[in-house]
């Protein structure tokens, strides 16, 4: 039932496309290219998604596409690939044709903790992609079983240092956001406990539903369903503010570990030789459609944050503020992948 909800919320209907084209070309005469002037009258725009069907990144990508084609007036194919931590998504929207026609939903798995993971990088991140808007930022639950005995964030914590042998917690794939969060959290506790990996975070949540796990940071779009149902119980959550959608769980920092935030967000990125007037384009039906209150008010509901919309340059920048504060703390984790 739980993972029939959760699927539910990513499969949405498909939507049909009854808008006309742009109506204004996007560079009036002799343009930086004819490509440019006539996007997007190629075809479908693929929207690569780096993780599975189903999880946060899926979730918004199909929100946000279903409702971005009929402004655009084409149609945009999801597609889901998930390998190597995202890795494999961010070279293939690296190398393709800088036309407007591949974009990446790029989170902090994918364009900031794999700089510091993989040896060597397949592509260089910073140079192949360049950002184009972001949708929203997603922090992580802190969830326990029903059945675990403890009651507060400050019992579990007195649990693990005293017997850390007896604890294990599950993520998704190491280097994404679910296991740095597990890490950053057992570094600030000063102890250590074993980590299990899945290839997807969902696969986490449902052997910690199980019994099998001792706690998972799951991303709030996803675990507030499982809140909600009451299979798990949450202790906190990896916000600078309690989120509007379960405003019952405290914050991390104020269940008893001051100033502990840790979030993934999702954007949209296309590689750095797509045309300005492009990146633009997308940019303003992005953040039209984002920003809109419906669409705000869902995404909220599904336990993200929307921050005020960002220009291309802004998303660029906010992209470099992330890698300076998570770049070292990932590698303090030790955590690698070839």
């Amino acid at each position: 039932m739980i993972q029939r909800r959760t699927l539910l919320a990513a499969a949405l209907a498909t939507p049909v496309l009854s808008a006309p084209l742009l109506s204004t070309p996007l560079l009036s005469t002799g343009g930086r290219s004819a490509r440019a002037a006539e996007w997007p009258k190629a075809g479908p725009i693929r929207l690569v998604v780096a993780s599975g069907a189903g999880g946060n990144a899926d979730v918004v990508a199909r929100i946000v596409a279903a409702e971005l084609e009929p402004r655009i007036g084409q149609r945009i194919l999801v597609e889901n690939l998930a390998q190597a931590s995202g890795m494999q998504a961010t070279e293939a929207v690296s190398e393709a044709e800088p036309d407007g026609y591949t974009l990446l939903v790029g989170t902090s798995s994918q364009l900031v903790h794999n700089i510091a993971l993989f040896e060597p990088l397949p592509v260089d991140i910073k140079q192949t992609l360049r950002g184009v808007a972001m949708m929203n930022e997603v922090p992580m639950i802190l969830c326990i079983n029903t059945e675990d005995p403890a009651e507060t964030l400050e019992d579990m914590i007195a649990r693990m240092q005293a017997d850390p042998d007896a604890f294990q917690y599950g993520s998704g794939p190491t280097g994404t956001t679910t296991h740095i969060t597990g890490a950053l959290f057992l570094s600030r506790i000063g102890t250590d406990i074993v980590h299990v990996p899945y290839p997807k975070s969902g696969e986490a949540m449902r052997d910690l539903i199980a019994g099998q796990l001792s706690f998972v940071f799951n991303p709030s779009l996803t675990a507030v369903v499982q809140v909600r149902d009451g299979a798990v119980r949450p202790l906190g959550v990896s916000a600078p503010e309690r989120l509007e959608a379960v405003p019952e769980i405290p914050t991390i920092s104020e269940a008893g570990l001051p100033d502990f935030v840790s979030q993934t967000w999702n954007s949209i990125a296309a590689p750095s030789g797509t045309p300005d007037e492009i990146v633009s384009a997308l940019n303003r039906e992005v953040n039209a459609v984002v920003q809109s209150d419906a669409i705000r008010s869902r995404l909220k509901d599904l336990g993200s944050i929307v921050p005020a919309a960002m220009t291309p340059a802004e998303v660029d920048a906010y992209y470099g503020r992330q890698r300076d504060i998570w770049i070292p703390v990932v590698r303090g984790t030790g955590a690698q992948r070839s």
